[in-house]
This record gives C-alpha cells, sequence and structure tokens, in this order.
C-alpha cells in the first residue's frame, strides 16, 4: 500500500459514509398531540468502520484493543483503543462505553469501539445532524422507530451532507465493490486481519480437546467485573500453540488467576456487529506449572 501523509489519512478516514452504512437508533420518545414520536440518531456501524480502517490504513497497519472499566453509578463499562500505525510506531486513541441493558459486554465492546472511531474523525460529521423526528411503534414494553421511516432518516442525511458540500463515500468502504459481491457486502467481511489475536480462530479448533499431557490454554490476565444485578470474570487465554484471545465467564471465579492451566475447554464465539469475543461455558483446572509468559 502507498505511503500516505497523516493528512491524508486523517481526511479518508473522515469522509462520510454512504447510508448504507449507518445505523439509526431511537434516542428518546415524546407525547405531541396525543401521539408518542420519537428523536432517531445514527452511528456508523462497526462493520463500516473496520472497512474504512482496511481502506486507509490497509488490515496491517490498525488493530483494536479492550479493557473493562468502571463505569458511573457502579456500572460496568468497556474501553476500546484504536491504533494505527505512524511510521514505525502506533498511535492509540481510546473511548468507551457503558455495558448495555441487553447483552451488557457485546453492547459496551460495540459501542465503546464507535466512540474511539470517533475520535479518530470516523463519522465524527454526524455530529452535525440537525434533530430528525420518526414515527415510532410499541414493541412489547419498547417503543422502536417503524420501518417505513428509513428513506426519511437517510434524506436527513443526505441533506446534512449537501449543506457542507460533501458526498459519502460508497457503501461498504472506499474500495469499489466487485460487481459479483452482494449489494452492500464487502468480499472480505467476516475476514481475520493478519496479526489479529482478538477473534482466537485458530485456538478455538483445539477448545475441548487437549491430547495427552498437553496444555489446552493459559490464562494470561484475569479480572473480576461486579456489575449491579450480575458478575463476570474476564480473561486473557494463551493456547499451547501461542493463539490468545479474549473470554468471559459468567460470575466470579477468583481461582482464575495469571499463570492457571485450564484444559477439557469448550468455549462459544459471541458476536455484536464485528466484535467478536469469547464465552468460555466449560473448563478444568489443570494440577500443573506452565511455562512462564
Amino acid at each position: 500500500m502507498e505511503r500516505k501523509d497523516p493528512r491524508q489519512i486523517q481526511a479518508e478516514l473522515a469522509m462520510p459514509f454512504a447510508p448504507e452504512d449507518l445505523e439509526w437508533r431511537l434516542q428518546r420518545t415524546f407525547e405531541y398531540q396525543g401521539e408518542t414520536k420519537g428523536i432517531a440518531v445514527p452511528y456508523v456501524t462497526n462493520r463500516a468502520i473496520m472497512g474504512r480502517l482496511d481502506d486507509v490504513v490497509g488490515p496491517e497497519n490498525w488493530y483494536n484493543d479492550f479493557k473493562p472499566w468502571h463505569g458511573a453509578n457502579g456500572k460496568e463499562a468497556q474501553l476500546c483503543g484504536i491504533s494505527i500505525r505512524y511510521g514505525e510506531g502506533f498511535i492509540t486513541k481510546w473511548d468507551g462505553a457503558e455495558d448495555s441493558d441487553i447483552e451488557p459486554v457485546k453492547g459496551g465492546l460495540s459501542d465503546s469501539m464507535k466512540r474511539a472511531a470517533v475520535q479518530w474523525g470516523i463519522g465524527r460529521v454526524l455530529y452535525n445532524m440537525d434533530v430528525v423526528f420518526v414515527e415510532v411503534e410499541k414493541r412489547g414494553k419498547t417503543w422502536i422507530i417503524k420501518k417505513d421511516q428509513q428513506e426519511q432518516m437517510d434524506c436527513a442525511y443526505r441533506k446534512m451532507l449537501g449543506k457542507l458540500g460533501l458526498t459519502p463515500a460508497p457503501a461498504g468502504g472506499l474500495r469499489p465493490q466487485p460487481e459479483s459481491a452482494p449489494d452492500g457486502q464487502r468480499p472480505d467481511a467476516g475476514q481475520e486481519k493478519p496479526g489479529d489475536t482478538s477473534s482466537g480462530k485458530a485456538a478455538d479448533k483445539s477448545a475441548g480437546k487437549p491430547g495427552k499431557d498437553s496444555i489446552s490454554y493459559i490464562v494470561r490476565k484475569a479480572r473480576i467485573n461486579k456489575g449491579i444485578n450480575s458478575s463476570s470474570t474476564q480473561l486473557r487465554l494463551e493456547s499451547s500453540k501461542g493463539d490468545r484471545l479474549d473470554a468471559f465467564v459468567r460470575g466470579e471465579h477468583p481461582e482464575l488467576a495469571a499463570g492457571i492451566v485450564l484444559v477439557d475447554v469448550k468455549l462459544e464465539k459471541r458476536q455484536q456487529d464485528t466484535v467478536v469475543y469469547y464465552m468460555l461455558e466449560k473448563f478444568k483446572v489443570a494440577d500443573i506449572q506452565p511455562q512462564a509468559a
């Protein structure tokens, strides 16, 4: 990939996304003339963020990292750092988000990555959006945006870009899509980046199938996250092949300290947008000493 100067990278990262690369969320509802209305706000999807980074700096020149954090009022949160190579080193910018009420960890990981991307200018133009009013409907105990409001929201976004004299990039990223690819889908979507240790794809193949006298996983880092209604234990695991992945266990497990060896491991892969993590559903603590990290 051609070497780009920092200003060029900044400009390309900040390019507006196509409407297809945005998701809209209901920010709040209100009563107007006896009816419930809503205010919608746009966000860039994690898939589009990863595609933009791949296109601008190359998949080998960026990576992300996640750390648990203590949010306000005792609510747990997740921090995401997005690192981009400049010259011989990497520069990292961080931001965070509280765990959501539904699928707490997944929501925190996904939202923290979106906010970290804004630190790099990705999707920052969305802060210029005017208030977008939408029709809503009740689903169970929750209000949601009606499906027929999509065109209205997309039009509001295009109108905002027009006022700023901006043109959105093609859907799916800056790189033109081949005709054989489905609309709005990147050909390399879902593939691992070289050097990416967050998904643990290779390690997952051997999960729960340790050979004779073999080490399945070593706990490299462990942290207990205490929430208001539930707790979890966050782990950084390393397989006998050296592959690393992040995993969570429901509940508090002080026995899972750094250096502990786990065998008979069962991992379940979870995903929120393009953020991948694992749940440790089954394991045994081996009575052996691991090699030094």
